[in-house]
């Protein structure tokens, strides 16, 4: 039976979108998923790659046209190689990929309202933000650290928000009625030999932040955690679609077994 089989008000839904490299482009499959089964997002949270798909979502982008813009954009390339003591890598193609599809830098160009969170560092809290510049926050979301620089937003410093939280409910669990997070990160405990720096970097973060995202998950109406998501790299579109396919159907068949139905 749908969620919406009644002729009550519908619930408010709302989505978190976990951080996840470019692991993140599997939300964009949830998010397919979602429309085909009528739980279409009327909030969102997200941190890192999260945040930047809540954003292109929100400000009414299909699933279909943002798979297109990952498939002829280009990250984590060799050009933008900066070997600095604050980063591998420069956040410029980022800020080109937001700066070529949103017609200006400010929340209120979204549809949806949008939470997005990054670790303050000075503190060591997160912050929330949903108003104001929209790049900034983007950026400093998604600030992987020792990857991507940190970010400077007034007098504060952040880096990506998915170390501290990487399972954002917290700013829209009490505004919905119907809470879904999709978590891309789950670790595939195949055999570490032959293991690059880059995977046993990205081993040893999601080790660290998993038991602060799966504590959350009994606060959510549905929790989305496709299986052995760590075989697919953080950093390159290798195996793009086969990974959309997986989490798209490992959607569907949870949505289903939950009893919620497809929408003709």
């Amino acid at each position: 039976m749908s969620l919406f089989s009644s002729k009550k008000k519908k619930p408010i839904i709302g989505l978190t979108l976990s951080g996840g490299g470019m692991r993140g482009i599997a939300h964009i499959a949830v998010l397919k998923a979602l429309e085909e089964y009528n739980l279409k997002p009327q909030i969102i949270s997200g941190t890192s790659a999260g945040s930047i798909i809540a954003a292109f979502y929100s400000f009414g982008k299909s699933p279909d046209e943002m798979m297109e813009i990952v498939k002829h954009t280009t990250f984590f390339s060799r050009s933008y190689l900066r070997l600095s003591k604050n980063g591998i890598f420069s956040s410029n193609f980022i800020l080109k990929l937001l700066k070529d599809y949103f017609p200006e830098d400010d929340f209120k160009i979204l549809k949806i309202p949008v939470y997005v969170a990054a670790t303050e560092m000075t503190h060591g809290i997160v912050d929330f933000f949903s108003e104001g510049e929209l790049f900034t926050p983007l950026l400093a979301s998604s600030s992987v650290p020792f990857v991507l620089p940190p970010v400077r937003v007034g007098e504060k410093i952040y880096i990506d928000g998915g170390v501290l939280d990487n399972l954002p409910i917290e700013p829209i669990i009490d505004k919905c009625d119907f809470l879904i997070a999709s978590h891309v990160n789950s670790i595939s405990y195949d055999s570490l030999d032959k293991m690059s720096l880059m995977k046993e970097f990205d081993r040893i973060l999601h080790l660290a932040i998993a038991k602060s995202v799966y504590s959350k998950a009994p606060s959510c109406d549905i929790f989305l955690d496709p299986p052995k998501m760590t075989k697919f790299s953080l950093f390159t579109k290798k195996n793009l679609d086969v990974m959309f396919q997986e989490v798209y159907e490992y959607t569907c068949k949870e949505l289903e077994d939950k009893g919620h139905s497809r929408v003709s």
